[in-house]
C-alpha cells in the first residue's frame, strides 16, 4: 500500500511567516464535470514590522493568517516569541533568535552598576554616587580646575583625576608623617 498523499510546503514557505499554510491540490470542476487539477498558494503579502527590539523595520512576507495573529500578539516581537517553533518555519526562527539577542543585550545594559563611595573629608559621612553622575560630576570638575564652563573633554578628564589622586595621596601621607 503506498504511502498516504500529503500536502508538501511549496518552495519559498522557507522565506517567511506563513503560519502552516501550505500549497494546497484539488480540481477544477466545470459545467461538463471534466476535472482537472490545479493548485492553491496560500495569500502572501510582503509587510514590514516595526522591532521594538531590535529598533528598525523587518521586511517579511506572511500569510493573511499571520498577519492577523501578529495583530492580534500586539507585534512582530511577540508574536514570534510566543509562536510554537513549529509553526514559524525557518525565518520565523532566525526573527526570533534576532530578538532574544536584542532584548538579552537591552538586560544587559540595563543592569546598574554599583554605586561608588567617594570619601568625604569628614570621615563620619559618606556620600554614595551613581556612575552615570560620577562621570558627569567628574568632567564638570575637570572643566571648572582648566577655568571652563560645561564639561571636560575625556583627556583633560583623565589629567584631571591622575592630579586629584596624587593630592588625595599627599593628604592622606600627611597626617601618617607628623
Amino acid at each position: 500500500m503506498p504511502p498516504p498523499i500529503t500536502s508538501q510546503p511549496f518552495k519559498r514557505a522557507q522565506l517567511g511567516l506563513f503560519q502552516n499554510k501550505m500549497k494546497q491540490y484539488g480540481n477544477n470542476v466545470p459545467f461538463s464535470l471534466k476535472k482537472t487539477r490545479r493548485t492553491w498558494l496560500p495569500n502572501i503579502q510582503r509587510k514590514r514590522f516595526f522591532s521594538e527590539s531590535l529598533q528598525s523595520f523587518l521586511p517579511v512576507k506572511v500569510t493573511t493568517a499571520a498577519l492577523k495573529t501578529i495583530k492580534k500578539k500586539g507585534g512582530i516581537d511577540n508574536y514570534v516569541l510566543q509562536t510554537h517553533s513549529e509553526t514559524l518555519g525557518w525565518k520565523g526562527m532566525e526573527l526570533r533568535t534576532m530578538v532574544q539577542d536584542a532584548l538579552n543585550k537591552k538586560k544587559a545594559l540595563e543592569k546598574p552598576a554599583e554605586p561608588v563611595e567617594i570619601p568625604s573629608t569628614r570621615p563620619a559621612e559618606a556620600k554614595t554616587i551613581p556612575p552615570s553622575k560620577l562621570l558627569r560630576y567628574t568632567r564638570r570638575m575637570a572643566a571648572k580646575a582648566l577655568g571652563d564652563s560645561g564639561l571636560a573633554s575625556a583627556e583633560d578628564t583623565i589629567k584631571y583625576m591622575k592630579h586629584q589622586k596624587l593630592l588625595l595621596e599627599r593628604r592622606l601621607r600627611l597626617p601618617q608623617s607628623q
